[in-house]
């Protein structure tokens, strides 16, 4: 496989398993389902585009290798399908493993909704069925927000919970 290809391969994988991040979702806080307290406290989200062009910087020597930067943007939509916000997201890639959906990435990001931002970061590996980023902070009604952003590749979702 050439190095051309492993690079596109990387960059699609993680634009894919990033807007993965971006699951089945709320723009604010859902109050409406049933379940317990912390249904207040969930947004889902889901990616706007089938497939996204993600930007992929080659930092080093050619091909996949520490320091190589994949950035990536698009939008989000509600459970309902509604445009809810942005998703924009920068990776370094940090740990070259067999392949690209192997490999580790340092992503810092954040979800653009109508009542505020919530930033994000954390490790990503895109063949990892569920994992969480951490949520930084935001702006708005999210100034104080903290907790997680769990992504769950396998179903392209995006659950934000919010800490009280």
């Amino acid at each position: 496989m050439s190095r051309t290809l492993l690079r596109r391969i990387a960059g699609a994988v993680l634009a894919v398993a990033v807007l993965a991040l971006a699951g089945t979702a709320h723009a604010v806080p859902s109050s409406e389902h049933a379940g317990g307290p912390h249904d207040r406290n969930t947004i889902r989200l889901t990616e706007a585009s089938e497939a996204v062009q993600p930007t992929f910087v080659d930092t080093g020597k050619p091909g996949p290798s520490p320091g190589d930067i994949v950035v990536t943007r698009d939008g989000v939509l509600d459970e309902a399908g509604a445009p809810a916000g942005d998703l924009q997201q920068v990776c370094t890639l940090v740990d070259v493993a067999a392949s690209p959906f192997t490999s580790t990435f340092e992503c810092t990001g954040s979800l653009e909704l109508e009542s505020g931002t919530i930033t994000m970061a954390g490790p990503f590996v895109p063949a990892a069925p569920e994992q969480s980023a951490a949520i930084t902070g935001g702006t708005d009604e999210f100034r104080t927000a903290r907790g997680q952003v769990v992504v769950r590749s396998e179903a392209d979702q995006l659950v934000v919970q919010l800490g009280r």
